[in-house]
């Protein structure tokens, strides 16, 4: 394999991967006396993902990104040109999508800048103790909200307000059921929280976003964390894109790999496996955001993100079971059947559980995640990191190095049986 060739990977890589730490470096140090572990956790798709599966992908990626670079330079006719415009082409998409995320006209809150966060708590304090006249929180505490109650419980979906009505659907007594009003309401504990009705609650979600959207509206009021995301958020999408194009090239061109790589099949089989399975975690997250801000900021009408995220999530799923059912050929035929089949039944499960998976990440990997949980998750990411150069001697290397990222999940998922618990 060409030298420049792996300089080339990994100087692109170690770029996107500092995009990644970079974003999450600068609001942790923004927000430091501000809420950072809230305002991460809440958009944990883009605060917690990125610098932790997204690293693990880049590094399980990064051979089979050499091989695929390597094969269109040496071994594929026209090669260097079509790789150069598929380059090109990835990057102009990436930057499209990235203007359209950008372009939303809903604000978040780490958009905004702490002083300014500061100010609109301070003109807003007495709402923090009683809500009698206050048309919505500050936007920290209302966040604060989220976070508080995610940890108490699993499953928060049901308290979000019906806020869009069917014209062709009669109103029934169902609309004046009372809710726990996250945007209003200062959380107090069970049973001593004031309820609204969805109403009162759709009316003071609408104020804060337009309040957020107004404190994030000119250039001063913007958060240093908004402008490196601005010039990040590229790299974000162009690497996502990247891995799908690369595995389904390595996957469509499976004989000239094997004519000519035949050395690193195994090293690729692995790490398009362990990428593949860190990857999953960003559509998950995705949805618990977007189940999180449901209860916020509403329905997401203005959000460009949240109109497009259930797509992005079916294009993900459908390029693993890709993946699984395409790229694995060399394999002996009971592993790969066994992984097969083991890969259908995680798909239907996740189908039928689907809710009560996204409440589970919610509270792991969601707006309910303490500083306990984060660092479950990094040893996960270390874990998979380590099965990526982890050689046992039999056959079942790729099954194997699978196996202990599962497994590391196991005990992510047992710290859920202690909710309540770290409200670091």
């Amino acid at each position: 394999m060409l030298v420049g060739v792996r300089v080339f990977i990994a100087v692109l890589y170690s770029l996107i991967g500092l995009s990644f730490i970079g974003t999450t470096a600068v609001l942790i140090r923004e927000f430091q006396n501000h809420g950072w572990l809230s305002l991460a956790t809440f958009y944990s798709h883009l605060f917690l993902f990125f610098p932790l599966f997204g690293v693990v992908a880049l590094v399980a990626f990064y051979t089979p990104s050499c091989v695929f670079l390597d094969m269109y330079w040496r071994h594929v006719k026209f090669g260097r040109a079509r790789f150069l415009f598929g380059l090109l082409v990835v990057a102009g998409m990436a930057w499209g999508v990235a203007e359209i995320f950008l372009a939303s006209s809903e604000r978040s809150v780490w958009e905004v800048r702490p002083e300014v966060l500061d100010q609109d708590r301070a003109n807003l304090g007495n709402c923090t103790t009683s809500t009698a006249g206050c048309p919505r929180l500050p936007a920290l505490d209302a966040l604060e909200n989220i976070r508080k109650v995610s940890q108490s419980r699993v499953g928060i979906s049901e308290l979000a307000p019906k806020c869009d009505r069917d014209l062709l659907v009669a109103s029934s007594v169902t609309s004046d059921v009372r809710r726990f009003c996250f945007a209003s309401t200062p959380y107090l504990g069970d049973g001593q929280s004031r309820l609204s009705t969805d109403q009162e609650c759709c009316r003071a979600q609408r104020t804060l976003v337009s309040a957020v959207n107004s404190m994030a509206g000119g250039p001063d009021e913007r958060s240093l964390t908004a402008q490196v995301h601005r010039y990040t958020l590229p790299f974000k999408v162009f690497f996502l894109l990247t891995l799908l194009v690369i595995s389904g090239m390595l996957a469509f061109r499976r004989r000239q790999l094997e004519a000519h790589y035949s050395d690193y099949i195994a090293t690729i089989e692995r790490g398009v496996l362990v990428g593949t399975v860190a990857v999953l975690f960003y559509p998950v997250m995705s949805h618990a955001f977007l189940q999180s801000a449901a209860l916020l900021y509403g329905s997401g009408e203005g959000s460009n993100y949240r109109t497009t995220a259930p797509l992005l999530s079916f294009a993900f799923g459908c390029w693993a079971l890709l993946v699984l059912f395409f790229f694995y050929r060399r394999r002996d035929k009971e592993v790969e059947a066994i992984g097969r089949i083991g890969g259908v039944v995680a798909s239907v499960v996740a189908i039928l559980k689907y809710d009560l998976l996204i409440d589970y990440f919610i509270r792991v990997a969601g707006s309910g995640a303490g500083i306990t949980n984060v660092v479950l998750l990094g040893a996960l990411c270390l874990l998979a990191l380590l099965a990526l150069y982890y050689k046992p001697t039999s056959e079942l290397s790729v099954p194997a190095a699978a196996l202990a990222v599962l497994s590391a999940s196991k005990v992510v998922s047992d710290e859920v049986d202690g909710i309540g618990g770290d409200g670091a």
